[in-house]
């Protein structure tokens, strides 16, 4: 969508999709604000809902290549998630490199299993990042033997 829309009110807003509008919008006009004013709101109610844990741990922005926050850190889960998949992208590219990168792959994808395994939203995805764990921690060995 990214059409910019005018109100009275208000500076210009753009929306990124249809949806994002008629939530935002819905609660502009139903409690009598702006849209700048019911976002945070919005933000805040969407992630109390996804977030499993109260984190305790510090206050983490993302800035390093493949950092990835302690489980117990203070990070939104949406944009641990949107994180979550740059990184997924950037070890593919690794991977495809001419340069083994596989240790710093593995690295990554233990950290993200960590995090997951304790922040996912619902109880079934934390067992299976923790069983994907299990697996990852186990190596490659352990699962040919396993298999015959």
């Amino acid at each position: 969508m990214w059409e910019p829309v005018h109100y009275p009110d208000e500076e210009p807003v753009t929306y990124k999709s249809a949806e994002d509008r008629y939530l935002l919008e819905a609660l502009k006009y139903g409690l009598n604000l702006t849209i700048r004013e019911v976002y945070p709101m919005l933000i805040r109610l969407i992630i109390e809902g996804l977030d499993p844990i109260d984190a305790d741990g510090e206050e983490v922005e993302f800035c390093g290549l493949l950092d990835v926050p302690d489980p117990r850190a203070k990070v939104s889960i949406i944009e641990a998630r949107e994180e979550c998949g740059r990184q997924i992208k950037a070890c593919q590219m690794m991977l495809e490199g001419p340069v083994d990168r596989a240790e710093a792959v593995l690295r990554n994808s233990i950290q993200w299993c960590r995090f997951w395994s304790v922040r996912a939203p619902t109880p079934e995805l934390r067992d299976m990042f923790a069983w994907s764990l299990s697996r990852l921690l186990e190596g490659p060995a352990a699962k040919e033997m396993e298999d015959g």
